[in-house]
């Protein structure tokens, strides 16, 4: 029996899913068609249409929220794929992608494939303002952070509940602390900003698939007046035990804190955190080291978003997009402008780096940094702002603080409108897209 491995598909390169057909409606709004949209100058063709659950605080003392266990799920045939970590990278028989309404303070897990959302979850108990999403490497559990402070995990699908009282979708919101799915919950009371989080992939086993020792990194900032924003001489890293919410290490780093902090952050294939500082001026980001847990500023480094590629490339999305290579320690910036003010970007399995612009989407070569296919949304006016591919290589973009998101399929550009979503400001891995890539294509040497 192969357990918890089943997300990993990006590693084998399998096909994609249908894209649906002419006028389908999902999510709750209004009608959508599917359209091709291909061109590199963005013109438009035809319409085509296991563990126990707990309240961990800063301290690091934990609160059982529920008992739960992790029994296993089901049995998947996992592809042989020859590509490091050997045969466990296989195709996925579920994908999920989480979407913050951050007005809403809830998070939705939509499925991918279908273009249903089939739960909606509270991510504190009172509104937290949630933005950040992080995707565990097997697919099974998503970390959500809250610009007001905490973090709370959720399980993917009910075979890993601790029962059977869950969201079944967005009119169906549990009180908080009553939703079975909702594995832990950490505060952080004391922070006044708190936006990145990142799970590690923990570790292959190779006999049963499954990755074990997961953790998962935040950062906050503490002081200041004005919620989601901070006033201090420091900033604080976290590692979380991602089975139980666990604070098991804090970093005090002797930063400024005055605007918002830590903004983004991502996990390389060491499981080291790279995050970015956005307003807080130089340096523009921060690598932690995963077994030393010391730092080490990055500049120059110009993040909103932050993403890594499949050779261990940092890259930022603020006005215009770059990367920084930590090898050789330089920072490229893409050929050509865009429309970006500041935006998440994703890396496609076609070694394609995509940037939210005004009402669309951006392709850029990894290598070249030149620009490629540009795919514009039709009637769409505002700056696409979270971006995260999918397990089946779909490119996903939400536009900033809007009720809606768009599936682009990765080898026509056609794409599809879910609509439905609550002030939808969010930007990260949502997908889990860029840890897979980490952990089943590790750059070489």
């Amino acid at each position: 029996m192969m357990v918890g491995m089943s997300l990993l598909l990006g590693c084998g390169g399998a096909g994609n899913e249908d894209a649906g057909g002419e006028g389908e409606v999902f999510g709750t709004g209004d009608p959508v068609t599917s359209t091709s949209n291909g061109s590199a100058d963005g013109t438009t063709g035809p319409g085509t249409s296991a563990a126990t659950s707990t309240s961990a605080g800063p301290d690091g003392t934990t609160t059982p929220l529920d008992d739960t266990s992790s029994p296993p799920i089901f049995d998947v045939a996992v592809e042989t794929t020859g590509v490091i970590p050997g045969d466990c990278c296989g195709p996925a028989d579920f994908s999920y992608i989480w979407i913050a309404n951050s007005t809403q303070s809830t998070v939705s897990k939509i499925n991918t494939r279908t273009m249903i959302e089939e739960g909606r979850y509270a991510t504190r108990d009172t509104p937290g303002n949630p933005s950040r999403t992080s995707v565990s490497v097997d697919g099974r559990a998503v970390a959500v952070a809250n610009r007001y402070g905490g973090i709370v995990k959720i399980w993917a699908r009910p075979g890993d509940c601790s029962g059977l009282d869950t969201s079944t979708g967005a009119g169906d919101i549990k009180p908080w602390g009553t939703d079975d799915c909702v594995a832990w919950y950490t505060p952080f009371p004391q922070a006044a900003s708190q936006r990145p989080v990142a799970w590690t992939t923990g570790t292959l086993n190779q006999a049963t698939c499954e990755w074990e020792g997961q953790k998962i990194w935040t950062g906050e900032g503490r002081g200041g007046t004005s919620p989601g924003m901070c006033s201090d001489s420091v900033v604080y890293v976290h590692r979380l035990d991602g089975d139980t919410g666990t604070i098991e290490d804090t970093i005090q780093i002797p930063l400024g804190c005055t605007t918002f902090g830590w903004y983004g952050g991502v996990v390389d294939a060491n499981n080291d955190l790279w995050l970015t500082r956005l307003f807080e001026g130089s340096p523009g980001a921060v690598r932690v080291d995963y077994d030393t847990l010391t730092y080490e500023t990055v500049g120059p480094f110009y993040g909103y978003g932050i993403t890594v590629d499949h050779n261990g490339r940092i890259w930022g999305g603020t006005g215009v997009p770059g990367r920084w290579d930590p090898a050789t320690a330089t920072w490229t910036t893409i050929m050509g402008s865009i429309q970006n003010v500041g935006v998440g970007l994703a890396e496609d399995q076609q070694a394609r780096m995509w940037v939210g612009i005004n009402g669309g989407i951006q392709a850029v070569d990894v290598d070249t940094m030149a620009l490629l296919d540009t795919v514009m949304f039709a009637g769409e006016t505002i700056q696409s702002k979270g971006i995260s591919v999918d397990v089946d290589g779909f490119i996903w973009a939400v536009p900033d603080s809007q009720t809606r998101a768009y599936k682009v399929d990765p080898n026509d550009l056609s794409y599809q409108q879910f609509n439905g979503l609550v002030g939808a400001y969010t930007y990260s891995d949502m997908t889990g897209g860029a840890l897979n890539s980490v952990a089943c294509n590790p750059p070489a040497g």
